[in-house]
């Protein structure tokens, strides 16, 4: 459970932040949402950005009034209004409505620089504008209070599904290796003492193997994710040689892709590419993966490399299913899982992967192959040299 307070911390405490003087959603015994308004009290700087506010557009209205007569100064001033209840809180809107309807009675309204109003027509005319300039300034500021409520609202039930989402999956992929784990180490106990098939020992040793391989998989997911939504990874870029980087994410995943052949087509003459060794490595790894928990056994995974007009081009294709029309950009989106998917995992992959690749200024794509089968892109903007040059300078 903290692994997953750590994954949902970082969006849920800016989601808290954002909440504290706002609109609430609150989960009640029942399980179903309330949702509630707290009143806030707008900043300080707010009614001063108010009173400023007032003055600049009374200042502006006195300069044209000579062309516009004093009557049409209030339709200003209304829009003034208007405009500040899209970008202030209640109280400093009704005090823009009652700054501009005063400003407009002492400084426009025949006798000027007073508040007595000589004309019947004159005081009719204040007192509407008074009373529509403070219900349309209440109004939009409840329009805008609202939208922000419904904003929450729908956050909230995106923060619930995701928990959710989170939990089951987290739940079946710690059981199930956890099942198999305490169910070879029991063999093995029961066993231990006259035990003689070293082949059984070797296929209780394999089942607690892959049930800690699957458990680490799924804790490394967790806190790769906290770090790309905490915002800590930096790429620490050095010289690289591509295929080499290549076959080290092979080597990593090899016994996820359980055997499947790996054709690795890097050009002999491609240059060596200034980028985090680390990175890419474990952005490639997590491709691999989900190319070999969607590929058949017996058919092959591809990986190409080339060098074009300043990018790095690495691609892994499987001959796989394929992706979904409709499903080419949620395959990256946290915990996603498609309506068929019969393998394990939480869903973080190929959204880990995309989130290395962007934290390093690149782009990961995914696209169906002609025959059938996915291929996904990353596109990297490195610099590069070749190994001779490298030589010649050292």
């Amino acid at each position: 459970m903290r692994y997953i307070n750590r994954v949902m911390g970082p969006s849920s405490s800016r989601a808290i932040e954002q909440q504290s003087s706002q609109p609430s959603v609150e989960e009640e015994a029942n399980g179903e949402e309330h949702v509630t308004y707290t009143p806030s009290f707008a900043p300080l700087k707010e009614y001063i950005t108010a009173v400023i506010g007032v003055a600049a557009l009374t200042v502006a209205c006195w300069l044209v009034t000579p062309l516009t007569g004093y009557g049409s100064i209030s339709l200003i001033f209304l829009l003034g209004v208007l405009l500040a209840g899209m970008v202030l809180n209640r109280g400093p809107v009704l005090l823009v409505a009652a700054l501009s309807a005063l400003s407009w009675n002492f400084l426009f309204i025949p006798p000027l620089f007073t508040l007595h109003i000589a004309k019947l027509e004159d005081a009719l005319t204040f007192a509407t504008y008074f009373i529509v300039a403070i219900t349309v300034g209440s109004l939009t500021a409840q329009l805008k209070a609202r939208e922000h409520l419904a904003a929450q609202v729908q956050l909230a039930q995106e923060s619930e599904r995701l928990r959710k989402t989170l939990l089951d999956c987290v739940s079946h992929e710690l059981k199930t290796p956890l099942a198999a784990i305490g169910a070879a180490s029991q063999e093995l106990s029961r066993l231990a003492a006259n035990i003689q098939d070293s082949q059984v020992l070797k296929e209780l040793a394999g089942e607690i193997r892959a049930g800690s391989r699957r458990l680490n998989r799924v804790v490394d997911n967790l806190l790769d994710m906290n770090r790309l939504e905490s915002g800590v990874i930096r790429p620490k870029r050095e010289w690289c040689d591509v295929r080499e980087l290549l076959q080290s994410a092979v080597d990593i995943e090899r016994e996820s892709i359980n055997g499947r052949e790996i054709r690795l087509d890097v050009p002999e003459e491609i240059p060596l590419a200034l980028l985090d060794h680390t990175l890419i490595e474990q952005a490639v790894a997590k491709l691999l993966a989900n190319a070999g928990s969607h590929t058949p056994p017996r058919l092959p995974i591809e990986i190409d490399a080339e060098y074009k007009n300043d990018r790095l081009l690495i691609s892994v294709s499987d001959r796989g299913p394929g992706i979904p029309i409709d499903a080419a950009e949620r395959l990256f989106e946290k915990f996603y899982r498609s309506n068929d998917h019969k393998t394990g995992g939480l869903g973080l992959g190929l959204s880990i992967a995309r989130g290395l690749i962007e934290a390093h200024g690149g782009r990961l794509t995914a696209e169906n192959r002609d025959g059938g089968g996915a291929r996904f892109t990353i596109t990297l903007p490195v610099h590069v040299t070749d190994m001779n040059a490298m030589e010649a300078a050292s």
